[in-house]
């Protein structure tokens, strides 16, 4: 039987998506062993606010373009070529008016090693929003094979740029060294652009053009103009949420750490540790639920427009159940092991210690993440934005109040790092049961999360007892790797297990 179209274009989006987050999440341990936490506090709010110019440049319209060309070629070009010309004049805006006022961004984001960095970032904004929209229009023709190979292009170059430049320069000082690392995303999009150009010229559209060469699209209809406007302003909305809360972090942390009395270098280091190594680590494991929300959307969506509610909540419950077995089992990993991952990734005491702060975060934000999906495709868009703009405010109230109390500033950061994912979850979890008040069992999700507690916590102390026993001969890195890996591939059988008993799931008829 021949594998339906749909299923291969998922597979090649997912499998990209898991390869490019993968490959950039890695390459940070590496950077990060090189920068410090000076450098990697430089990096983060270097690209906290070239992130936030980025969303709030580019916004909705990749995606409002992908439908709008879906729904009419014709249309679709003319929309791009359009919105093009419009994001290369704010897109070099943007990037001239960072290069020029860097130093003046630099001392208002609280460190003056910011403006070589800032001005290294700046040439990424002239071109990438133009990739962004590339792309968009790509996905509308269901051109996925272009696109995934153009992220994984732009993603190689882009690591191979910064670790080049890192390496080179990093005997010049954290400033020029953090600087050609976010030099990266400029060459990566550069790339990744000129193999889009190649794609559009001899490939993507012969197949329009076998007919004869199509006359030039005009926009006339003015209801789809406005369409198109809403559609990107309100994904906007949605996207400039999480931008705009790191910016304000970015922001906000080292000013408050500074009037806790810290210097400048100790804030900028404090900042480094745990919104950019710590949260390294502990973001990893939600690739597979982003890749699990990626995959869930159509086929949800399909089932809401078809009105086959019991499917919907079927797959609901489903997703959500094994979202927060991964997230407990994936929470309970870093709990136990926080401290190990720290000294062997970083070789610093208190990155181990907020890994072990933050192991909330597999849970929390992969089950914000997939509720976010599916209220995203029963068409339910407002619920998620109040939910991430209700967190954003609370971390930000947080991150300003705790943060500014001398000696609470690691605790005030983690705490408002949480607070925003927990208030978001919370909401999209509420307006879910609320739909369906069987969807979920209370009872049944606290004796799974207990069992997974006690599973886990036999599982540390026997491996603990057992690394004692028999593996003393090996290096003490090897030891605490060998235990690590066991102790993960273990908990996530155990979660499987007991997610393929739970559902009564036939693997084998």
């Amino acid at each position: 039987m021949r594998v339906p179209v749909f299923l291969k274009q998922l597979a090649l989006r997912t499998s990209a998506i898991l390869i490019v987050k993968t490959i950039g999440a890695l390459i940070r341990i590496p950077l990060f062993r090189l920068l410090g936490a000076e450098g990697v506090g430089l990096y983060q709010m270097t690209y906290s606010y070239y992130g936030f110019l980025l969303t709030f440049i580019s916004g909705g319209f990749p995606t409002a373009l992908s439908f709008m060309t879906a729904k009419n070629l014709g249309q679709g070009k003319a929309f791009l070529k359009v919105t093009t010309f419009f994001f290369m004049i704010a897109g070099t805006v943007a990037g001239v008016i960072s290069y020029l006022f860097a130093s003046d961004i630099a001392v208002f984001m609280g460190d003056r090693q910011l403006m070589l960095p800032i001005q290294y970032v700046a040439p990424a904004l002239c071109i990438v929003p133009i990739l962004s929209l590339m792309r968009g229009f790509l996905q509308g023709i269901e051109q996925y094979g272009s696109i995934a190979v153009s992220e994984i292009v732009e993603q190689m170059v882009r690591v191979g740029t910064m670790l080049a430049l890192t390496l080179l320069w990093i005997g010049y000082g954290n400033s020029l060294a953090v600087g050609g690392t976010v030099f990266g995303a400029f060459t990566g999009a550069a790339s990744a652009l000129i193999f889009l150009l190649f794609i559009f010229r001899f490939r993507d559209f012969q197949q329009y053009q076998k007919g004869g060469r199509l006359s030039p699209p005009v926009l006339t209809i003015l209801p789809d103009v406005s369409s198109y406007l809403k559609m990107a302003m309100a994904i906007l909305a949605t996207r400039l949420i999480v931008p705009l809360s790191e910016f304000l972090d970015a922001v906000i942390i080292p000013h408050r750490l500074q009037d806790a009395g810290l210097s400048a270098s100790q804030a900028t280091g404090i900042f480094g540790e745990v919104s950019g190594m710590a949260t390294t680590i502990v973001y990893l494991p939600t690739l597979i639920t982003a890749a699990l929300s990626h995959t869930l959307a159509a086929k949800i969506a399909e089932d809401w427009k078809e009105e086959e509610y019991t499917s919907v909540f079927r797959r609901t419950r489903l997703a959500v159940q094994l979202t927060w077995m991964w997230g407990t089992g994936s929470g309970l990993f870093l709990f136990f092991y926080g401290k190990n991952l720290g000294f062997l990734l970083f070789d610093n005491p208190f990155v181990g210690e907020a890994i072990r702060y933050l192991a909330l975060i597999p849970l929390l934000t992969g089950i914000r993440e997939v509720t976010t999906t599916i209220l995203w495709a029963q068409d339910e868009k407002k619920e998620p934005l109040i939910g991430l703009v209700a967190g954003m405010v609370c971390s930000v109230v947080l991150s300003y109040v705790l943060v500014g109390i001398p000696g609470f500033g690691y605790e005030g950061i983690i705490i408002s790092i949480l607070s925003l994912e927990a208030v978001a979850m919370l909401w999209n979890f509420r307006i879910i049961k609320k739909q369906n008040n069987t969807v979920f069992s209370a009872s049944s999700i606290v004796n799974e999360v207990i069992g997974m507690l006690l599973i886990g916590w036999c599982l540390f102390q026997m491996l603990h007892c057992l690394g004692e026993m028999y593996m003393l001969f090996l290096p003490q890195y090897v030891q605490e790797g060998v235990k690590m890996s066991l102790f993960y591939m273990i908990i996530v059988l155990y979660a499987i297990i007991r997610f393929i008993k739970a559902n009564k799931i036939k693997l084998f008829l």
